[in-house]
């Protein structure tokens, strides 16, 4: 009746193996360092600037040569747009993206619009957007406003980004938070900072007290109701 086994003896080894000298390259170097002693607490071993260069069925090479034995391994490396964009028919950029103009209309289609991941614009530093969960929310109430815009005959609007910051939850009561680009947290604070947000994102009392109790219920109880079938 349990999904797994009590056993003490069993014990999992996880290694982070990460292209970069450092993590969350997005980050300030602070919370970089807080992430990876975070990680270390859970047990993590973390490998930096040493890559993946081949994988078999039961090992993986790193760069310097190290072999490490292994037959699990999980992918996290890279992202890439819809394979939908290619349907367009246009030459896509960066990872299979599709480039917009300043009002999110793809270049040489009026009236057409693509927003989220599969949509690449850069700001005025010359930095791609990031394929974010804000910045595709942003993006799709201003091409709602530039469709009214155009049946009315006006110009459409720019596309502008608010930055809120960004966050990242690494476990139980971990991880680290950028509130604004200015204000930084780690630990604890950042972990209810990262609740808070989702809570208060989510349409309805309904499904925020919903999804609380559910986390609470986790938490106290460290169960949860996914279950996976082998069977």
């Amino acid at each position: 009746d349990r999904e797994f086994s009590p056993d003490k003896r069993m014990q999992a080894r996880v290694l982070l193996v990460e292209l970069l000298p450092h993590l969350l390259a997005g980050y300030p170097v602070k919370l970089r360092q807080a992430a990876l002693e975070q990680l270390k607490s859970l047990g993590v071993e973390v490998l930096l600037g040493n890559p993946v260069r081949g994988l078999a069925e039961d090992h993986i090479q790193l760069a310097d040569g190290q072999i490490i034995p292994t037959h699990t391994v999980i992918w996290t490396a890279g992202v890439e747009a819809s394979p939908a964009a290619d349907f367009l028919g246009i030459k896509l950029v960066n990872g299979g993206r599709i480039p917009v103009n300043h009002a999110l209309e793809v270049e040489g289609h009026e009236g057409i619009y693509a927003i989220g991941d599969i949509a690449y614009l850069e700001d005025q530093s010359g930095d791609p957007y990031p394929m974010l969960i804000p910045v595709a929310k942003q993006q799709g109430i201003l091409v709602a406003k530039n469709i009214f815009r155009h049946a009315e005959g006006l110009e459409p609007q720019p596309f502008k980004y608010r930055d809120r910051g960004i966050m990242a939850t690494i476990g139980r009561r971990r991880a680290v938070a950028w509130i604004y680009n200015r204000i930084q947290l780690r630990g604890f604070i950042a972990w209810l900072a990262w609740l808070g947000l989702h809570l208060i994102t989510l349409l309805g009392f309904r499904n925020q007290l919903n999804v609380l109790i559910n986390w609470v219920w986790n938490y106290f109880t460290y169960d949860r109701s996914v279950r996976i079938i082998l069977d």
